[in-house]
């Protein structure tokens, strides 16, 4: 995609807090924020991947009476994405006299109001700026201080050319760089010729699904992560052929905190000291087998730190048998479980807690 028109097009701001500001963010999965367009109160989410200011649902566009700003060209042929141009807009402080959006269908107002997100915030909105999207702590600093340990672990620069900001990363060893695309939903995704050059615990199995049927594929790595030069204790991959090269998601990157300092064009990564507790367990199960299993553990996550494992079978919670996907989640939101698994035929007691 090219989209070197709509980087181009300036967007006009004006800081009326002064730094640091702090961006509370909401929700419980993406980081959802809250804004005004034109006075109009709106959720936007914040996408680390999406180039530009960001995009907004087609039909709120038309609603809002957005002008067209024109077509970002997509392709030879003359196909593309339609820009609108909105005016007033604002969040956490920052207000922007004109910003350049994608207008796209995201079935805003098929969503109940609660869950309605209108559109997103590109990563390059704050032009010239320098901020820290802390997913583990859910909000948004922006405190333009420049990061001046370049060539420290954890700092890298960012390529100019790129769409969306990449990090070094080495998976299994292999040397690569890894899309930020806090949008995705899902961990680490690495297309499925790179599993010839990785050395894995044992052979990846379903984890799930995506829109087109495609299957995801779940496997452990036999030795930790680096990112951006920074060892982790994280292993856990997946292999989807959705893009070219490794795609960080939101699961990968909840842990950890990215600063993105746009004046001197470099993102460093690091772990908040101060984490708040966990929402949840980080655990998921495939119901469909019997007993259930679990296919899948987030990295870091209290079940992993816990000792439950990939192909566990689910044998009870709290003292319940349970065999159905409504059962388990049902039982996962005490705030303390106690889970009995079936492990190389054996039963294995594991207790949680999220408080």
């Amino acid at each position: 995609m090219r989209v070197a028109a709509l980087l181009a097009m300036a967007c006009v701001f004006e800081v009326v807090v002064a730094a640091p500001t702090v961006v509370p963010c909401t929700g419980a999965g993406p980081l959802l924020v809250e804004v005004t367009l034109g006075g109009k109160p709106l959720r936007f989410m914040f996408d680390t991947a999406l180039p530009g200011d960001g995009r907004i649902d087609e039909e709120v566009a038309k609603e809002l009476g957005l002008a067209s700003a024109g077509i970002l060209p997509t392709d030879a042929d003359g196909g593309g994405i339609p820009l609108v141009k909105g005016e007033k807009f604002g969040f956490g402080g920052q207000n922007f006299d004109t910003v350049t959006l994608w207008s796209v269908p995201l079935g805003a107002m098929k969503q109940p109001a609660e869950q309605r997100i209108d559109g997103a915030i590109g990563w390059q909105l704050l032009k010239g700026r320098v901020y820290t999207v802390d997913l583990a702590n859910r909000k948004i600093i922006i405190d333009d201080e420049p990061l001046k340990d370049a060539g420290a672990p954890g700092v890298a620069e960012l390529i100019a050319e790129e769409q969306s900001p990449s990090i070094p990363i080495s998976i299994g060893g292999v040397e690569s760089r890894a899309t930020l695309n806090s949008g995705n939903m899902m961990g680490l995704v690495v297309p499925n010729a790179m599993k010839s050059k990785l050395e894995l615990t044992k052979e990846p199995w379903v984890s799930g699904k995506i829109g087109n049927g495609q299957s995801i594929k779940r496997a452990r790595l036999k030795t930790p992560m680096t990112i951006g030069g920074v060892t982790t204790p994280m292993t856990g991959i997946e292999f989807l052929d959705v893009w070219e090269s490794p795609n960080m998601g939101f699961l990968a990157m909840e842990p950890f905190a990215f600063t993105f300092d746009l004046k001197n064009q470099r993102v460093r990564i690091m772990e908040p000291a101060n984490k708040p507790k966990a929402a949840r367990y980080g655990v998921a199960f495939d119901a469909e087998q019997s007993p259930p299993r679990i296919v899948r553990i987030f990295d870091l996550s209290i079940a992993d730190k816990a000792g439950l494992r990939e192909g566990d079978a689910i044998k009870s919670i709290n003292g319940v048998e349970v065999k159905t996907q409504q059962e388990i989640l049902g039982a996962m939101k005490a705030p303390k479980v106690t889970v009995v698994v079936e492990r190389d035929g054996k039963p294995v007691t594991v207790e949680m807690s999220r408080e």
